[in-house]
């Protein structure tokens, strides 16, 4: 979990990309997001003040998305961040996280999934790269990556919304960071070369692509190949299968001279095995491991001692001779389908160290050690107890949703013309035809939300929209497939972040509550945390001003005293509306968010005591906004676009001042109004 903190000086949070096969979602939304966006609060102890940060900063990422195999891709958690279902014939079975600041990148890949068991359970290993300006990271690793998740995405959509923010993400990646890094053709050879191995399946029926053995052959940095390999996985081919991996690993080696080839495997010592006549070991592998191909190759065999007994699921291979070693960390497992020479390959990801001994033998060592530390074992006293094979995929648990089931998204309805409408829509996107029969709910509940029957009624369309009356959007629905047992998830994405209704804390909040956060140098969640404390005691507070009589005279609604209460939170807006944006996201949240300028001036409009007020203060609002000095900032939005974003919402107020009946206002006030905005406008 440490690697999803921001390090020191990283900047703003940017952006999220993962891959996982199993997943948890409150476990990614409430450790992972929390850690990478910095959140100070908990939704244990924190409560409103938790929904308020996390919106709050989720708000201005420019995008936080997961792409998780569709059998295990569910969940329910915040919209403000996408999950996407990757249908291919194997499994979407890599694991990277790409996480984005703005002045830094770490790029992780490894065998855990996204749960809790991936990061705080199993004996798991992950390879961690960091990239800014200066560093020396491999920048190939990076820009391969990135490549291989624009690929990966299309597994599961190209067009919808959320995988136009997944690519934007890339692309942001791919032009701002390609200088954080150096390439392998500018510099020497290290003493640790680090490479990218990808797993994925053939891109037309009949081709074969690079298994990840052929990868390894051509990273390998010798003229002959390596001498010993070491294996560790808690996967293999089935028993009765051909177990092809064997035999191309037995390849890879050196055709003459001795070769070893050692497999470390879960497994554990039987109890009292010398008095009942057992074998002393049990070992959680195949048997057809211990086939060789000739008579001066070795074979060897041992039990993963992991500390406090984790249960095995890293995955590495450890090539090594006289000289150099080659370590493959990662999600592969030593299957057909984890390392891309069966008939269904899986999607995997795997970085590879190169090392070289006699340029830096303490570093050769350091990463040596880090292999998962075993006991060898004797075959001859092994019982061979393979478990079941989490990468067959016809044998999993969960429904996957089959590919009939589209894209579901969640927009509001602007088909009144009003862009503002509050009126959510879902869309549902449908691929092909269905005999069979289906079912929709709403999560937590039985009852039919939409089903086949209201769908081949209005024709079989491709796309349904149907009204969302709820409070709060849907995070997916429960998928009931004919008489199968269990129920898939059809996960729902945003059209855009601007559909999202705030909390209902951060709903149409007072004027002195806007004043107050716009006001002050605290974050957000901090300020109303402090609100929503004094917001419980007022019934305290109504005996205490019927009381004391100086608190019955309220002057809040004299002109004079509201414009000076104003000015301050005034001046600080435009301070906040000027500072450089990383991303659009985050400067729309500022303009238009719960607590944005909008807010600010519809709460005017709410409060004023009457139109001439209203249309006064909204106007020294928007002379205020206008005369923000918005400065270039490298990764930054663009000043044209930034000062362009504050120009439209001054046209806004204007209509704000119309529909409020400004227009009716005195004639010198009006004419006032008119040459603030003939000013903004100039």
């Amino acid at each position: 979990m440490d690697a999803w903190v921001p390090p020191e000086n990283a900047g703003d949070p940017i952006g999220v990309l993962a891959t996982s096969f199993t997943f948890d979602a409150a476990f990614f939304e409430e450790e992972c997001l929390a850690s990478f966006l910095g959140l100070e609060t908990n939704p244990t102890d924190d409560g409103p003040a938790y929904l308020i940060e996390r919106e709050d900063k989720l708000a201005r990422l420019q995008c936080a998305s997961v792409l998780v195999d569709a059998h295990h891709c569910r969940g329910s958690r915040s919209l403000r961040w996408d999950l996407l279902p990757a249908r291919l014939p194997g499994i979407q079975h890599a694991k990277v996280s790409l996480l984005v600041w703005s002045n830094h990148v770490r790029l992780m890949i490894g065998s855990a999934n996204l749960t809790e068991d991936g990061y705080r359970r199993n004996l798991e290993v992950f390879g961690v790269l960091d990239f800014h300006a200066g560093s020396d990271s491999p920048i190939e690793c990076l820009l391969e990556t990135a490549s291989f998740l624009r690929r990966v995405v299309r597994y599961s959509s190209t067009t919808t919304p959320a995988a136009l923010r997944w690519n934007t993400l890339i692309d942001r990646v791919e032009s701002d960071c390609a200088g954080w890094g150096t390439r392998e053709t500018d510099r020497k050879r290290p003493a640790v070369q680090v490479k990218t191995l990808f797993v994925e399946p053939a891109s037309k029926a009949g081709d074969v692509g690079d298994s990840g053995f052929d990868q390894l052959e051509e990273i390998w940095p010798a003229g002959v190949g390596p001498k010993s390999a070491d294996i560790v996985s808690p996967f293999f081919d089935p028993p009765e299968s051909k177990n092809t991996p064997v035999d191309r690993i037995w390849q890879l080696l050196r055709s003459r001279g001795e070769v070893t080839v050692g497999y470390h495997v879960a497994g554990e010592q039987c109890v009292g095995w010398e008095e009942l006549g057992h074998s002393r070991w049990v070992l959680q592998a195949p048997e057809s491991l211990r086939r060789t191909p000739r008579q001066s190759a070795v074979v060897e065999f041992a039990r993963v001692t992991a500390p406090d007994s984790r249960p095995l699921h890293a995955k590495g291979i450890w090539l090594q001779d006289d000289r150099y070693a080659a370590y493959q960390i990662g999600s592969s497992n030593f299957t057909s389908a984890g390392m891309g020479i069966g008939k269904r390959s899986n999607l995997e990801a795997n970085l590879v160290y190169v090392l070289d001994s006699k340029r830096d033998e303490k570093l050769f060592k350091a990463v040596e050690a880090t292999f998962p530390k075993s006991e060898v074992v004797d075959a001859a006293d092994v019982t061979w107890q393979p478990p079941p094979n989490e990468e067959d995929a016809d044998a999993l648990e969960q429904l996957a949703l089959p590919g009939f089931f589209g894209d579901a998204v969640y927009s509001l309805d602007a088909s009144d013309g009003n862009s503002a409408s509050d009126n959510g829509v879902v869309s549902l996107e449908f691929v092909g035809n269905r005999s069979e029969a289906f079912s929709l709910s709403i999560e937590g509940t039985e009852e039919a939300w939409f089903d086949c029957q209201r769908w081949k009624a209005a024709g079989s369309p491709a796309k349904v929209t149907l009204p969302w009356t709820k409070t709060r959007p849907p995070s997916g629905f429960e998928v009931r497939l004919g008489d199968q047992a269990g129920t898939a998830w059809w996960p729902v994405n945003v059209a855009s972040p601007e559909s999202l209704p705030p909390p209902d804390e951060l709903k149409d909040l007072p004027l002195s509550v806007l004043m107050d956060l716009l006001g002050s140098s605290r974050p957000l969640h901090r300020v109303m945390a402090d609100y929503l404390s004094r917001k419980s005691k007022a019934n305290h507070d109504e005996v205490v001003t019927a009381i004391d009589p100086h608190k019955r005279v309220d002057t809040s609604g004299f002109l004079l005293q509201r414009t000076r209460r104003l000015s301050w939170a005034l001046t600080r807006m435009r301070e906040r509306v000027e500072r450089p944006a990383a991303t659009i996201e985050t400067l729309h949240w500022r303009l238009h968010g719960p607590v944005g300028v909008m807010a600010l001036a519809e709460a005017i409009a709410r409060e004023a005591t009457s139109p001439t007020e209203s249309a006064f203060l909204i106007a020294e609002l928007t002379l205020e906004l206008s005369r923000a000095n918005v400065v270039a900032c490298e990764g930054c939005v663009d000043v044209a676009v930034h000062r362009s974003e504050v120009q439209e919402l001054c046209g806004k107020l204007r209509t704000l001042i119309e529909a409020d009946g400004g227009t009716n206002a005195p004639a010198n006030l009006q004419a006032y109004v008119a040459s603030v905005f003939d000013e903004v406008t100039a």
